[in-house]
Order: structure tokens, then C-alpha cells, then sequence
């Protein structure tokens, strides 16, 4: 980061099993190098939390106590700074590396909806570069499934949460023709729930509902 913040870090997306509950990251703060602590919810939004990696930054008041640095103005900008240099990157991913992009989703996807949920300005910025990996194994936003279905299933979105269990449904479902996102970490229930209530025309059926 340059001016006004003296700050300089790494955070990276850690590679996970399919459990969303069995996250757990850990950044770890500095101040010139020598360490401070881990894990400040005051400087590192709660959705980051899930990441892992290192920020060092002098200019922090670390030798205060946490109800200190909640109420710090200068404290509060830091992290929303970083939220938005976390969504830019991955924003710029998108837009100009989306093979890329498309490639890490199955890993970093739940990291982006956990933020999607907590952070309403990281939700902003995210919300038209979320994708949904359909049964061919290819990438889609929401409007470009919404295009798909609406000749026989408008405003509807079919969902599989267990390619095993559901693979019968799966079955039917190609070869009527009809496609389905996957949907599998414990964050895409809630997820759904939020989609939902943002596109209030739009309702996610799971694929093997009647």
C-alpha cells in the first residue's frame, strides 16, 4: 500500500477440503518486523480472517489496548482498505485473467461468499464477478443461467449439492437438456439464502426437490 497507509503484507487463499467448518487461517501482524500478534480482528476484516499470511505496518498503535483500536479512525481505514485491495485483485483476476480465475474458483469461492455475506461494501464490489460451475464443468454468472433456463424455467436456478447422491437427478437433467450449478460447501446454503433475498425474482431449486 502507499500513502497514506505505511503498510506492506501478503495474503493468500489457502487450499481447503470440501468442509467449509474446517477453515481456520491465520495472519500474522508486525510492526518493523518484530511481531505483534495474531489475528487482530480490529485491523483484518472477520472475512479475511479465513486467509493466511503477514502485514507488517509501523504506524499501527499497538501498545494500546483493542477497545483502543476499535474506536481508532486510522485503525478502521486499514482494514477497509484492505478489503478493497483483496476485491480489486480479485475483480482484475476476473476481467483480465479469467482462466485464471476460473481455475483457483473451486478453492477461493467460499472465502469470497463468507465475505459476500459479512462485508457489505466487499459484497458490492464482488457480486457481479461471482461464478457458478454448471454440470459440463463450465463457469456461469447468475445472469448468464438465468439466459439459459428462461425459455422453460425462468427465474429459476437448479442446484446439486452431493454429485454422488444426486446422480440419478444429474442424469435426468442432461439429457432433457437442462443444466445445474454446483453447490456443495456448508456457505452456499446461507449463500443461497442471500442471493435469494437480493433477486427477489429468482429462486434456486435443489436439483432433486419435486
Amino acid at each position: 500500500m502507499d500513502y497514506p497507509f505505511n503498510l506492506k503484507g501478503i495474503l493468500y487463499f489457502p487450499k481447503i477440503n470440501t468442509e467449509y467448518d474446517s477453515i481456520e487461517g491465520t495472519i500474522k501482524l508486525y510492526n518493523n518486523q518484530v511481531f505483534v500478534a495474531d489475528n487482530i480482528k480490529e485491523v483484518i476484516p472477520e472475512f479475511l480472517m479465513l486467509l493466511k499470511g503477514v502485514i507488517d505496518c509501523p504506524d499501527l498503535p499497538l501498545n494500546v489496548s483493542r477497545s483502543a483500536l476499535q474506536n481508532d479512525g486510522f485503525v478502521k481505514k486499514i482494514s477497509d482498505y484492505i478489503t478493497k485491495k483483496v476485491a480489486d485483485r480479485l475483480t482484475g483476476m476476473c476481467k483480465t485473467k479469467r482462466e485464471d480465475y476460473e481455475k483457483f474458483w473451486d478453492d477461493i469461492n467460499p472465502f469470497i461468499k463468507f465475505g459476500v455475506l459479512k462485508d457489505e461494501k466487499f459484497a458490492e464490489k464482488m457480486n457481479d464477478y461471482i461464478i457458478f460451475k454448471d454440470l459440463n464443468g463450465k463457469y456461469l454468472t447468475l445472469p448468464d443461467i438465468l439466459k439459459e433456463n428462461e425459455e422453460k424455467h425462468k427465474n429459476q436456478v437448479f442446484y446439486v449439492t452431493d454429485e454422488k447422491e444426486q446422480s440419478q437427478y444429474i442424469e435426468m437433467f442432461k439429457k432433457e437438456g437442462i443444466n445445474a450449478v454446483l453447490l456443495k460447501h456448508n456457505i452456499d446454503a446461507p449463500f443461497i439464502t442471500r442471493l435469494e433475498q437480493k433477486n427477489p425474482d429468482v429462486k434456486f431449486v435443489r436439483i432433486d426437490s419435486v
